[in-house]
């Protein structure tokens, strides 16, 4: 029986982690994969913050709505914004380093990105995830009280009592080295398990941001919102010689690169004032609508405004990365092309990441927060994932759950079988195919409902999975949760009858003056 049992291993669970062991609590952590994991590693960005004399909370919280098209939640970005320089504080406190100015040391260097009024995004080179990871990963082991699992499937939450008195006392992990299935206590859970980029054909998420650990709260009972809103990066590299897919920071817009086509044209300045540095879901239809009217695979970042000494220099990552392409980003242009990147939605929390059900919590991606609304602002995400993972670990300290008895259950012992990889995946890859066709970066009404046509039948494998008692399959469990998500997801964006933020559709291409939240429930109900 452990305190707290947090769900992922990325900057969310990490700073949960730590933040609960040093209130001496016991702490067990689960990841999907090794250490480090997740899409944090990947984060090359960096974390948005202010910190200099010129700039103000209110700028900061005016960029944040401003991008969120009307949907953000006024309290919690007032709480994400204010929260920033002790965020920093704390995340040098535990060890991370940040960039220093190169004219004050004693100052960090500040990047400007796409959508931000002013320089406010702290930065470790270009691997800014990378570097907090790091620092957080070497903390940790500090800690006797923190129990650190990897290669841990979630198969779903247990949870006790039905309505508003079912409570989560903990989670069915399966080992998937083993296969066999385990049921772990603690008196309150976080779920920080990440997003769900990867139910799209094209993305620049790891392979595990799949959408699991919003199935599981689903199918425990907990509420959905705004997952319609998937954050299409404008700028992934494409060089389809790369096995992996390879982003291209908003920070590279930010140090002056600008979006052109194959004929050199700055097509962005007549989409928006800010031109290149325009908020990405904008950016991204842009350059979507300008490889389509040109029948082109790609569009073009071009840096050559900057000398190449500075481009090593800030971006050495994206400028290896780029040369193991066959780019060279300072004397070429970079070829980019929109992926699914970031889920602005997930699973509804409160101010202080409580779900509907006692006892769990959320945070990181794969929680509605309402800080990002209908579109997230650049860097805010690593902020936020901060911030509220530590409002979660306090509010379980004075919420009383803590001094509540928990009974374990006895449990029969369960294995998983690793049978039928490729039918799952080849099942997987159409409903890939499937998103991205339907659910993507313009989408129609006839094409959602025609995705749901394809759910129905991908829905007849899991039917007969469950005739053939087949369920017991780690490739089965992946592909329904992939396929839970997908299906809430269509639903969500047809219920929202309007274009806004990340939602473009072509039926209703207006804005609308009631615009609301949505909130989803597994079986499809909305309120």
């Amino acid at each position: 029986m452990y305190d707290i049992l947090v769900l992922g291993a990325g900057i969310s669970g990490l700073s949960a982690a730590l933040h609960a062991a040093e209130k001496g609590l016991s702490v067990v952590i689960l990841t999907k994969g090794a250490k480090p994991d997740g899409s944090s590693n990947y984060a090359q960005g960096g974390i948005a913050t202010v910190t200099e004399k010129t700039d103000k909370f209110k700028f900061h919280i005016d960029d944040t709505l401003e991008a969120g098209a009307g949907l953000c939640k006024k309290e919690p970005v007032n709480i994400l914004t204010k929260s920033g320089p002790a965020t920093i504080q704390q995340l040098v406190k535990w060890g991370v380093q940040f960039t220093p100015s190169p004219v004050d040391k004693t100052q960090f260097d500040l990047h400007l990105e796409g959508g931000h009024s002013h320089h406010r995004i702290l930065h470790a080179a270009d691997l800014t995830g990378k570097e907090i990871m790091r620092a957080l990963l070497c903390e940790l082991h500090k800690h006797k009280n923190i129990h650190y699992i990897e290669n841990c499937y979630i198969k779903d939450l247990i949870c006790k009592g039905e309505g508003k008195a079912k409570r989560c006392v903990g989670a069915k992990i399966i080992h998937q080295k083993t296969g066999i299935v385990e049921d772990l206590y603690a008196k309150a859970s976080i779920l920080s398990t990440g997003g769900a980029g990867r139910i799209w054909q094209y993305t620049v998420c790891p392979h595990d941001s799949c959408g699991d650990g919003m199935a599981i709260a689903a199918r425990a009972g907990a509420a959905l919102q705004d997952i319609e809103f998937m954050q299409f990066h404008p700028t992934s590299l494409y060089a389809p010689s790369l096995k992996k897919p390879f982003l291209i920071s908003e920070a590279v817009r930010g140090f002056g690169g600008i979006l052109k086509n194959d004929k050199g044209e700055e097509f962005m300045n007549q989409v928006h004032p800010l031109h290149s540095l325009a908020p990405r879901d904008i950016v991204a239809r842009a350059i979507h609508s300008e490889m389509q009217r040109l029948g082109k695979p790609n569009m073009f970042i071009d840096l050559s405004g900057r000398t190449p000494k500075d481009i090593k220099s800030h971006f050495p990552n994206i400028y290896a990365k780029c040369l193991e392409a066959g780019i060279d980003i300072t004397k070429q242009w970079i070829p980019v092309v929109p992926a699914a990147h970031y889920m602005c939605g997930g699973v509804l929390v409160d101010t202080w990441s409580r779900t509907e059900i006692k006892g769990l919590y959320a945070c990181g991606e794969v929680a509605a927060t309402g800080v990002h609304g209908a579109n997230r602002l650049a860097s805010n995400s690593l902020l936020e994932s901060v911030v509220f993972a530590v409002r979660a670990v306090d509010n379980i300290c004075e919420s009383g759950l803590l001094k509540e008895k928990i009974v374990p259950s006895k449990a029969k012992p369960q294995k998983v079988s690793f049978g039928k990889a490729a039918y799952w995946r080849k099942r997987k890859k159409i409903l890939q195919d499937m998103m991205w066709t339907h659910c993507g970066i313009v989408r129609t009404v006839a094409g959602l409902n025609q995705g749901l046509k394809v759910i129905e039948e991908l829905e007849k494998d899991v039917d007969a999975a469950i005739k053939n008692k087949e369920t017991e399959n780690l490739h089965y469990l992946e592909f329904l949760n992939a396929l839970q998500v997908s299906k809430m997801i269509l639903i969500a964006a047809l219920h929202r009858k309007e274009s806004r933020g990340l939602h473009y559709i072509l039926d209703y291409p207006n804005l609308d003056p009631k615009t609301k939240h949505h909130t989803i429930y597994l079986k499809g109900s909305e309120r």
